[in-house]
């Protein structure tokens, strides 16, 4: 047993200190940092407004704002009203101290400016417990809001609310058979929809359509349980599976354009293990798609960046500040900026300004009602 824990492969880099620094040439400085609670914690869903409003949601199922200000975040409040689990964070476009939560106890909206109250709940049938939901997300408008949720008597939902009101506009059921895992409305235009789930599919629909069917535009057979999916820009979707592949899809042929496995990336980002690399997100910056990936390797520390360049992956950024495994990031591109939050339960900001030391801040719905709304949302 000895030699066996002894000969164990150990994650590392792949090259040297010196080699790594100039591959990964684009340098990003920790702007500042904060640390959501004393205690424990855990964050693996955040949502960033424009403005830089930034909400974080913790194992307790409460939901912390803050505000990020020149080299500081500034805690707003404290949201709390979830008893089940909460699964998704996503402010509205529109106005950005609305902030709406799903969860497997129902979809809220708070208000941010009033200490963090809940100003609406978004209900299904009367006299019906909640679904659990375990995605959700607001059209560009900010006008429609779509949850996706776990398997329920054999039939995963997509449940349509008009944000103005708690009654739902109709809702899908055909589409997906296992748990919806992710709902991403397009960024521009408020009829088009992208889902993915458990099994397998990623889902394209025009909300405009009359009916389920007719909504449906391409079914994209990912062959592994979706785990995330990103619109890049306005025909490309980038999805990251269960087994931290990623895929780009084609959504206006329904075709795949590329794939970059886990081992692909683990010697893009220059560790020596893939079984140790795991990916965070993809998202666009200066019309190229980057992909922010890390490795449980030694102290969990490792976060770096790739960006596809033409068909290959080139080193990118080397965050070197990074303390902990990050589960979630936004980025702002007008900005330059990447916020980051993962298992140690640390809000970190970086820029690519010259900037000082870093601050850190301690601290079914199956009745015959809703089958007769299988209607367009709109």
């Amino acid at each position: 047993m000895s030699d066996i824990i002894e000969n164990e492969e150990i994650d590392k880099d792949t090259v040297s200190p010196e080699e790594l620094d100039n591959l990964f040439s684009r340098k990003y400085n920790l702007l500042t940092e904060t640390a959501v609670t004393l205690k424990t914690t855990y964050i693996n869903k955040l949502s960033l407004t424009k403005s830089l409003n930034l909400a974080v949601s913790l194992l307790d199922n409460s939901i912390e704002v803050y505000k990020i200000e020149k080299s500081s975040i500034k805690q707003v409040c404290r949201l709390s009203g979830h008893q089940k689990a909460l699964t998704e964070l996503v402010f509205s476009p529109k106005e950005d101290y609305l902030l709406y939560s799903a969860g497997h106890d129902g979809i809220k909206l708070w208000d941010t400016r009033t200490s963090g109250l809940c100003v609406q709940e978004y209900k299904e049938e009367e006299d019906t417990p909640a679904r659990p939901y375990d995605a959700m997300d607001i059209s560009c408008t900010g006008r429609v809001i779509c949850a996706g949720s776990q398997l329920v008597q054999e039939d995963a939902y997509l449940v349509f609310w008009d944000q103005r009101k708690p009654q739902p506009l109709g809702g899908y059921w055909n589409s997906h058979t296992d748990d919806i895992t992710q709902v991403k409305f397009h960024k521009e235009k408020t009829e088009i929809l992208a889902t993915g789930s458990l099994d397998g599919l990623l889902n394209v629909y025009n909300l405009m359509e009359e009916t389920e069917d007719d909504a449906l535009i391409y079914s994209m057979n990912v062959e592994n349980s979706v785990e995330k999916i990103s619109w890049l820009n306005d025909n490309h979707v980038a999805c990251i599976t269960q087994s931290n592949d990623l895929q780009t899809w084609d959504t206006g042929t329904g075709d795949i354009i590329k794939t970059y496995s886990r081992d692909k990336i683990a010697r893009s980002i220059k560790r020596h293990r893939s079984d140790d690399c795991y990916l965070v997100d993809a998202f666009t910056s200066a019309d190229n798609m980057v992909i922010l990936a890390g490795s449980y390797g030694g102290e969990g520390t490792v976060l770096r960046s790739v960006t596809e360049m033409g068909k290959k992956l080139q080193p990118t950024t080397n965050f070197t500040k990074n303390k902990q495994v990050v589960r979630c990031c936004s980025y702002d591109d007008d900005r330059d900026l990447l916020v980051t939050a993962g298992e140690s339960g640390l809000i970190s900001v970086w820029d690519t300004d010259s900037t000082p030391e870093p601050v850190t801040i301690t601290k079914k719905l199956k009745n015959q009602s809703l089958h007769d709304k299988r209607h367009k949302p709109y």
